[in-house]
């Protein structure tokens, strides 16, 4: 699982899941609309809501 520690972020290999947008079978991250676990495939269909929630993730930023 990616996490950040203090100001350093990790990033880490996942085991492939089921994108629960799309169903494919890939390496997920949690930057769904409602925090899903989605694949790169998806993620790029909203990039500029992907990287809203990756900021939330990762950095604790949340815009609006």
């Amino acid at each position: 699982m990616s996490q950040r520690i203090g100001n350093v972020v990790l990033i880490e290999v996942e085991e492939d899941s089921v994108c629960e947008l799309c169903g494919k079978v890939d390496e997920l991250r949690p930057y769904g609309p409602k925090g899903e676990r989605i694949c790169f495939s998806c993620g790029e269909k909203d990039k500029e809501g992907t990287e809203r929630k990756l900021k939330e993730v990762l950095f604790g930023i949340v815009e609006h």
